[in-house]
């Protein structure tokens, strides 16, 4: 492939840090837990889950939105690529044309029916 050495190096950096990310991620997650505490009258739940997310689970979060964004730009990419054999139209060359480039009247006699 013609772009595929030029971006390696690029796609090399990211990859390993997405892997050291993943690494810290998995080792982070085998340290002891505490149990729940028990829930008051003033207690929410999500409240209770936005304090998680955002301060036990903040990297596994925050992996989660990268790898969702390289989704994102790699199906956008894929589906922007120019094809040799992609047959398309083009507005401009299609208004630009006159009636004697296009159309072409022909007299023909007409056929009796059997």
């Amino acid at each position: 492939r013609a772009g595929f050495w030029g971006n390696l190096p690029l796609a090399l950096a990211v990859g390993s840090v997405m892997v050291v990310e993943m690494i810290a991620i998995i080792v982070r997650g085998f340290v002891e837990t505490r149990a729940p505490a028990g829930t008051g009258p003033g207690y929410s739940n999500t409240k209770a889950l936005g304090r998680l997310l955002y301060t036990d689970y903040a990297y596994p979060f925050e992996l989660a939105a990268v790898l969702l964004l390289v989704a994102i730009i790699v199906a956008i990419a894929l589906t922007l690529r120019k094809r040799k054999d992609t047959k398309y139209q083009d507005p401009a060359r299609q208004v630009a044309v006159r009636r004697s480039e296009r159309v072409r009247l022909v007299s023909m006699p007409a056929e009796k029916k059997e």
